[in-house]
């Protein structure tokens, strides 16, 4: 069901015990919280930022993320009735043909119940607008339940971030998901390779997004 997605990221990378080092290195020159934690699918390895957001890695919770999976997650406060999801539109494309295929398929009479929330939220909810960057509105997608939040959080300063991940490392070959469901704020990605630069420019970015929706969060 997933070979679109197998195509544009290719196969799934060989095991390697690299991303832990990187990633415990990491901590350890911002001054982070790293350690392992255990699990029924062999557990993973978290970093505790202090800055009320952390980095999880481990055993990938979504079909679309070949290998390991590198999760970035924040408890905002914000409403649990809000939902949100962010990608790059060549990857909303992927995901969307995949959730169409189970819905036309003829033995489905609903959207598969097994699909991530997220994948479903492409087809269930409206698309926000994002015109006032040309940036974004040319290669991102945007889809909200709540539109008034969703805008309320994208500030000036937040666009702006955006953009300068859009114009650098985000690229349409990127696996990387943006979602809001029961207040918490998660950034998902691959977890192969692991480099402490990216993890310096996507923890920057993840940051910026959590502390303006924490603000939007104690504004409601």
């Amino acid at each position: 069901m997933f070979a679109s997605l197998k195509q544009l990221l290719g196969s799934k990378p060989s095991a390697r015990s690299d991303g832990q080092d990187v990633l415990a290195n990491w901590a350890k020159a911002g001054g982070h919280t790293f350690k392992r934690v255990k699990g029924r699918s062999g557990g993973g390895f978290v970093v505790e930022t202090g800055k009320g957001w952390r980095i999880e890695l481990g055993t990938s919770q979504r079909p679309y993320i070949i290998g390991p999976e590198l999760r970035f997650r924040c408890d905002t406060g914000l409403s649990g009735d809000v939902q949100m999801i962010m990608v790059t539109k060549a990857l909303a494309q992927t995901l969307e043909s995949d959730v169409f295929s189970r819905f036309t398929n003829a033995m489905q009479t609903q959207i598969d119940n097994t699909l991530p929330d997220e994948m479903r939220w492409l087809a269930m909810h409206p698309k926000v607008a994002l015109t006032r960057s040309q940036v974004l509105s040319k290669r991102f997608a945007l889809f909200s339940n709540a539109e008034a939040v969703t805008q309320e959080w994208l500030d000036d300063s937040l666009m702006q971030e955006f953009e300068a991940a859009a114009t650098s490392w985000w690229t349409d070959a990127l696996m990387l998901v943006l979602t809001v469901n029961r207040g918490i704020l998660t950034m998902r990605m691959a977890g192969q390779p692991l480099e402490a630069a990216q993890l310096n420019m996507v923890g920057k970015l993840f940051g910026h997004a959590a502390s303006k929706l924490k603000d939007v969060a104690s504004r409601g």
